[in-house]
């Protein structure tokens, strides 16, 4: 039994010295996250191509075209479209002040009218204030996430090709981290590495279909009602979606701002298709695409996802519920194992 619990203590101490090290050298480590994500997406079609009788390689480079066709499809479709809208969106700023001045007037003229307490029109100023609060906020994060994005350009370039090599030689990769545990142990880390994929892989493939189906329903419907920037706010949706609950609520708070600026007919038309996309994802695209794959109840779920947005920003609000999910089955599984 001592031998048991110090042989614990060890790997915990190097789990642990292991995460140090890696937290030192995170910088370094984005195009290999980037390319470990890309081929984890991309594993299960070049599989389903070996399956068929293509050699890995060959199933890794077509799957890379058709991702490059795909891609190239949507940047010639769209990025003309959204590097229009770009160019205009500073001249929305003009506007958008102008229109808070005329709602702040407005309420001027019904607090005269009503005769409302001091107490209560410093409420409806101090909501009214917050609510421009959140709408720059909004667009000064989805500017600061665009400049992020683009400084991480030189990683995307470089994770394909680290991708390919690990989907290539994962055998390879996963005989040598079996290798370095202890013999006792591999069974285990393969059941709790198989339950993790299924929770993962689940949870992000899911998550990601969704936020592109919300994202082009909300830009479709922004485009039938002569929104401007709708593909810009489709784009906007589609990032923010993939947020579990809080996405879709911080991402509406801009648009509908937006859509304020025009008149308050569009605002309104605005958050009724926001309301109406999100009523299908509830309702419909999260039960069949996600169902309960992590096993979290809404309480925890939310406790998870202000833990992932304090501790690691935007990724850790993304990443946060599946990474919990898979903590779960880890803890539950040692508790089993050693209780």
């Amino acid at each position: 039994m001592e031998h048991r619990t110090l042989r614990i203590f060890i790997l915990c101490l190097i789990g642990l010295a292991a995460g140090v090290f890696v937290y030192y050298i995170r910088s370094i480590l984005i195009p290999f996250a980037i390319a470990a994500l890309l081929a984890y997406i991309i594993y299960p079609l070049v599989r389903s191509l070996e399956s068929r009788g293509a050699q890995r390689s060959k199933a890794i480079l077509t799957v890379y075209c058709a991702l490059t066709i795909f891609l190239g499809i949507i940047l010639f479709l769209f990025v003309p479209v959204m590097f229009n809208e770009a160019k205009n969106f500073a001249n929305i700023f003009p506007v958008y002040a102008e229109t808070w001045e005329a709602a702040r007037e407005y309420f001027n003229r019904l607090s005269s009218r009503m005769s409302l307490p001091s107490e209560v029109w410093q409420i409806l100023m101090g909501t009214i204030k917050d609510i421009r609060q959140g709408i720059l906020r909004g667009m000064r994060d989805f500017a600061d996430t665009a400049v992020g994005t683009v400084s991480l350009l030189p990683s995307f370039i470089i994770a394909p090709f680290l991708a390919y090599y690990m989907v290539k030689d994962f055998r390879q990769i996963k005989k040598a981290c079996l290798g370095i545990l202890p013999p006792n142990y591999r069974k285990d880390v393969l059941i709790l590495a198989r339950e993790g994929d299924i929770i993962f892989s689940q949870f992000l493939r899911g998550r990601l279909l969704i936020s592109i189906i919300v994202g082009l329903l909300t830009g479709v419907g922004a485009a039938l009602i002569n929104m401007p920037f709708a593909a810009l706010i489709g784009l906007f949706i589609a990032i923010s979606d993939l947020i579990p609950y809080f996405g879709a609520i911080l991402a509406s708070i801009p648009v509908v701002g937006l859509a304020l600026t025009i008149n308050y007919w569009q605002g309104l038309l605005m958050l009724g298709i926001i309301v109406l996309v999100q009523q299908i994802e509830a309702s419909f695209l999260s039960p069949r695409l996600l169902g309960d794959s992590v096993g979290l109840n809404p309480l925890t779920t939310v406790f998870v996802l202000l833990v992932g947005g304090y501790v690691a920003g935007p990724l850790g609000l993304i990443f946060a519920v599946p990474v919990a999910g898979i903590l779960r089955v880890v803890l539950l599984y040692l508790w089993e194992k050693i209780v």
